[in-house]
């Protein structure tokens, strides 16, 4: 734990010497708030707006964890530019332990805030232990972008592109709730699961099935990530 403590404290001064990277840091905090209070005075201009707010919270609900996802992810392609990474490769602990560890921080800030913005809304009424499980599952997302990311990327301009295109990706499986009739095509992209279990809890109806296989399919997404990751990241 206090290894943990000290890397994520040179993390954050990493993060905060990057102007574009504090951007990044904030911006989960202002989809916290467009949903608490700029999404209410919408609707109240707007009463049409009401229709869509569960596509709303989907996309909310993962887009905290894509920005702490990209955050890591740079901080992670900036050591194997100055070549950090392989001097913790010689550390005498498990790189897919260290690797797991630092993952800890990233997805336990998203799904604080992932919890926090369903938990405050105001739309709905929420089972607790639901949006505990969501909030989870959501902000598993965080390492998956991270290492997703920094596997594919040689540099940070690499680093943008494939982020930008993960963050389409992560967001593509909201078009099955416009075309119901081709939404299990959309199965195949883990993010759907968060998006069919939300729209579940939106009309009270059980989540057992779609959340069960969003945590089969992000965990073993993520086992399969830090194995890869181990093999190329400390070289």
């Amino acid at each position: 734990m206090k290894h943990l403590i000290l890397l994520s404290i040179t993390d954050f001064k990493l993060i905060f010497r990057d102007p574009s990277l504090r951007v990044f840091l904030a911006l989960p905090l202002m989809i916290l708030a467009l949903v608490l209070f700029g999404l209410p005075a919408l609707i109240e201009e707007y009463p049409v707006v009401n229709d869509y707010v569960s596509y709303v919270l989907m996309g909310a609900c993962l887009q905290t964890s894509t920005m702490f996802g990209f955050i890591y992810s740079m901080v992670l392609i900036h050591e194997k530019d100055i070549e950090v990474a392989k001097v913790y490769g010689i550390l005498p602990v498990s790189k897919k332990g260290f690797i797991a560890t630092r993952q800890i921080l990233p997805f336990t800030l998203s799904s604080l805030v992932t919890f926090l913005m369903l938990q405050l809304q105001s739309f709905y009424v929420f089972n607790l232990s639901q949006v505990i499980l969501l909030a989870i599952l959501s902000g598993i997302f965080a390492p998956l972008l991270t290492l997703s990311v920094s596997l594919l990327s040689k540099n940070k301009m690499e680093g943008m592109t494939w982020f930008k295109l993960m963050n389409l990706l992560v967001s593509v499986p909201l078009a099955a709730f416009f075309i119901p009739c081709c939404s299990w095509a959309f199965g195949i992209i883990p993010t759907y699961w968060v998006f069919k279990t939300l729209e579940q809890m939106t009309l009270a109806e059980n989540i057992v099935l779609p959340i069960s296989i969003g945590f089969l399919f992000s965990i073993a997404t993520l086992f399969l990530l830090i194995w890869r990751f181990s093999k190329t990241h400390f070289s």
